[in-house]
């Protein structure tokens, strides 16, 4: 249970109004997480612009949905892994690649050198890794890749954060973890 309000559609302004809106009209429902970031709404505007700026961006939405269940299942988020998993699957990620990316690995060439440089980019905390920069070159991501992987890194690392020190109330079908 979630112990920051989960704030219902009556109770908030015009404002998160509209983004609850773009919300349903886009996934058919306003989750937890969205709810919860309403108690902040410069919070849940910094998440909803990146995540918008983002989707506009060269990585294709199936490897941002596995570099964001990579991040989940890295940092222990299940509310970020089940959303993630359902919106994986609604992009077209096999089965078998949705489990693959809970440990950083694709079987796609390109989506597994992101995943690899993403995994390193969490487990740094983006400290000097320059090896991983280098090998994310060697293996052909070009700079703006590079620079985008670390930005849907960083999303992640504020959403399982949220979701794991809030406890947000699940709201996506649960999935379980692959050792």
């Amino acid at each position: 249970m979630s112990n920051i309000t989960a704030l219902t559609d009556e109770v908030v302004d015009d404002h998160i109004a509209a983004i609850f809106k773009n919300a349903r009209s886009r996934m058919g429902m306003v989750p937890n997480l969205l709810r919860v970031m309403a108690n902040a709404p410069a919070v849940l505007d910094v998440y909803t612009n990146t995540h918008a700026s983002l989707s506009k961006g060269i990585l294709s939405r199936s490897i941002r949905e596995q570099i964001a269940i990579a991040i989940a299942a890295a940092n222990g988020c299940d509310y970020c892994l089940a959303a993630h998993t359902l919106a994986g699957k609604a992009a077209g990620i096999t089965v078998d690649d949705l489990a693959s990316a809970q440990r950083g690995h694709a079987s796609d060439i390109k989506a597994r050198s992101v995943l690899d440089l993403a995994i390193k980019i969490n487990a740094s905390h983006g400290r000097g890794d320059y090896e991983a920069v280098a090998s994310a070159r060697a293996a052909g991501l070009s700079d703006a890749e590079i620079l985008e992987t670390l930005a849907h890194v960083s999303i992640s690392i504020l959403t399982n954060s949220i979701n794991n020190i809030v406890g947000t109330t699940l709201d996506f079908p649960p999935v379980a973890r692959v050792d």
